[in-house]
């Protein structure tokens, strides 16, 4: 997945950190949508350099495949226990039914949380400067 990123600062000959712009569906043209006004985020990554940057530069940024499975993880996860949750226990009252959903929501979201610490700590997902823009 390729991306622009402005670099913030340098951490070394082989290594910088950049801004990216978090985009959604719906593109942020704001002032032709009177929809959500919702604001646009950047976050911060560090990422290989292969080629030299200064603070400032816009560069193009690549990810490998891997950010999609985590994303799919982290969404589909809850969302499928939770489903799970409500379908199994069938010879139980309504209420029993909601209650497991709920619970398997929960159990959903508890594992994705963990996966994304882990996946942070471990620096898994990494980034790469590829040109200058």
């Amino acid at each position: 997945m390729k991306q622009n990123a402005t670099v913030t600062r340098v951490l070394g000959a082989d290594l910088a950190e950049v801004s990216v712009v978090r985009r959604s569906a719906c593109a942020h043209d704001c002032e032709n949508c009177s929809g959500c006004g919702a604001q646009a985020t950047s976050i911060t990554v560090r990422a290989k350099c292969s080629v030299p940057v200064a603070p400032g530069d816009v560069v193009e940024l690549y990810s490998d495949n891997r950010v999609l499975g985590y994303a799919a993880l982290v969404y589909l996860v809850p969302v499928i226990l939770f489903i799970a949750g409500y379908l199994c226990p069938t010879d139980v009252a309504d209420a029993v039914r909601y209650l497991c959903a709920f619970v398997g929501l929960l159990l959903g979201i508890v594992i994705a949380v963990v996966c994304d610490r882990l996946v942070r700590r471990s620096r898994a997902v990494m980034y790469q400067i590829v040109r200058k823009i």
